[in-house]
């Protein structure tokens, strides 16, 4: 028996491999989480700076009811990070037989986000002798 040439390999199929279906159906879903993911992460981050601005409006409260119990003044105006303030002094008790009245003073802290206003409220008392009513 003579060979002439080479001998034919015979590979056998292997039925351990993907189908182009199962590949493009793994790609979708993948696409899919991966989208939910980003969502999720958008989310979060929109969040974080909604938390970030109420943190800066109650400090920047803070600082101004401090001001504004030290020397009561009514008035409004703006921080510097686009914050605006504004606030109203008005008599809230008047004990009777004595040297002092209660005033009530309301503080607004508003800023723009996403093109929505928000604002925060603080409220304070404080009591004044009444030859230094304002």
């Amino acid at each position: 028996m003579q060979t002439t040439g080479r001998r034919k390999h015979q590979y056998p199929i292997s039925e351990k491999g993907f189908t182009l279906f199962e590949v493009i159906v793994a790609i979708v879903i993948l696409s899919i989480s991966f989208a939910l993911v980003m969502q999720l992460f958008s989310g979060g981050l929109k969040a974080s700076r909604a938390s970030c601005d109420y943190t800066r409006a109650v400090v920047h409260a803070k600082d101004k009811m401090d001001e504004i119990l030290s020397d009561p003044i009514m008035d409004s105006g703006d921080f510097e990070d686009g914050f605006q303030w504004a606030s109203v002094i008005v008599p809230f008790l008047e004990p009777e037989d004595s040297n002092f009245m209660i005033f009530k003073i309301i503080l607004h802290v508003s800023w723009e986000d996403t093109n929505r206003g928000k604002s925060l409220k603080l409220v304070s008392l404080k009591t004044l002798p009444k030859d230094q009513v304002f």
